[in-house]
């Protein structure tokens, strides 16, 4: 229930790591499956599969419902701190979604963290009287001891 291509790059790599022949490969992709893969795997008509790159093409086309989606790195704006959110929760969060976007300029890490905390008192300890950091790992270091205070 993942992106397939993440599941077929974390197998290339270990097939052509190990150095196994293209029947081999098949075979081992049958392994790695599970829940719903494994049962539309099992289904697949005898003869049905002519290559590995035929059951590649088969198996991205049947999950391909679950491929990730490129996010407009502009998103990150919308990551606001809920009422009620822990500051060190919102951070987490805020985090976990700049990853999953991916993309976003460290200006605009910057910005958005800025105003989306709705924490003056952090901002005014981030920015003390040399400005905001200037890289976003200083700039989640001191949020992350500011929130834990």
């Amino acid at each position: 229930m993942t992106d397939p291509r993440d599941h077929l790059l974390n197998f290339t790599a270990v097939g052509g790591v190990s150095g196994w022949t293209m029947p081999y490969w098949c075979y081992m992709f049958a392994l790695t499956l599970t829940g719903v893969a494994r049962e539309w795997f099992e289904k697949l008509p005898d003869d049905q599969i002519s290559s590995w790159d035929d059951l590649v093409a088969k198996f991205s086309q049947h999950f391909s419902q679950q491929r990730k989606h490129n996010r407009d790195a502009s998103e990150i704006l919308s990551v606001i701190r809920r009422d009620n959110e822990s500051l060190e929760n919102f951070i987490t969060r805020f985090n976990n979604e700049s990853l999953n976007i991916g993309g976003i300029s460290e200006d605009m890490l910057r910005g958005a963290v800025r105003v989306n905390t709705r924490s003056p008192e952090m901002v005014r300890c981030l920015t003390g009287r040399d400005g905001m950091p200037q890289t976003w790992d200083a700039i989640m270091s001191a949020a992350k001891v500011f929130a834990a205070t």
